[in-house]
């Protein structure tokens, strides 16, 4: 989902004082009456605006702004992301996915963006034109999702001489969650031999062939004439895994993965 553009102001911090016919103010007009929400579960965009005080939009391209979201209550960060360019100037964008929001609860936070600037330290970008840095949003959690479903693995390919190769599996291809956690139970009958796990971080399904450089090792590890459920954890952030094992004795009827 997207929601509307929000304004956001990069000016130095010159005071404008207005007079006219009612009197003497400072220059404080309004800017973002725009209830921020993201939704758990979904991709939510949230365009912003950068002007200048005139609200003339200011050129940000090739400029590196991230957002943090902070828990209003114990004033802890909850996340930090890099803002992503549009094809329009003066407009960036912030993109929370379902892997982002994950770990955070329902409920409302604080949310502001800052500049990094050439010598590396971070410039403020305001919100109004009264100094302030800060956003109120709301995490929504209206949409309940189920886990994602075991995946199981029954077919291994023979590639080389006792070499054996499983088809690729999703790893965490439509989410991006923090932990990278996923569990693997693996059924061997009389099994002796190595087990490879494999990952890769192509976007398209990877090359299935044993040799093929789409593919990097996790982890590996051995079984001695074995009958019994094994189960591994891992973590990687990693698009696509397979296994490729190579017996000396034995099989293994399947491979179960939850990510």
């Amino acid at each position: 989902m997207s929601q509307g553009n929000q304004k956001m102001y990069l000016y130095d911090n010159i005071i404008d004082i207005v007079l006219d016919s009612y009197g003497v103010y400072v220059d404080n007009r309004p800017m973002n009456n725009r209830k921020l929400i993201a939704h758990k579960g979904m991709t939510n965009e949230l365009l912003f605006n950068i002007t200048d005080r005139d609200r003339k939009k200011q050129n940000v391209f090739g400029k590196s702004f991230s957002a943090n979201l902070v828990n209003p209550t114990s004033k802890r960060r909850v996340l930090s992301k890099l803002l992503e360019e549009t094809t329009k100037v003066g407009q960036i964008k912030l993109s929370l996915n379902d892997g982002d929001l994950v770990n955070i609860d329902a409920g409302l936070y604080t949310i502001y963006i800052v500049m990094q600037k050439e010598d590396g330290s971070d410039a403020p970008v305001f919100t109004d034109q009264n100094n302030g840095l800060k956003f109120q949003i709301e995490i929504s959690d209206q949409i309940g999702r189920e886990p994602v479903k075991t995946q199981t693995i029954e077919t291994f390919l023979q590639s080389g001489e006792d070499i054996y190769t499983s088809s690729a599996v999703k790893g965490n291809v439509d989410r991006n969650f923090n932990h990278s956690l996923h569990s693997l139970a693996i059924y061997p009958s009389g099994y002796s031999g190595t087990i490879t796990i494999q990952g890769s971080c192509l976007e398209n399904s990877p090359n299935s062939d044993e040799a093929s450089l789409d593919w990097f090792d996790i982890s590996d590890f051995s079984l001695t004439t074995s009958s019994v459920l094994t189960h591994k954890t891992f973590k990687v952030n990693a698009n696509w895994i397979r296994i490729k094992h190579v017996p000396t004795a034995g099989s293994i009827s399947k491979v179960l993965i939850r990510n």
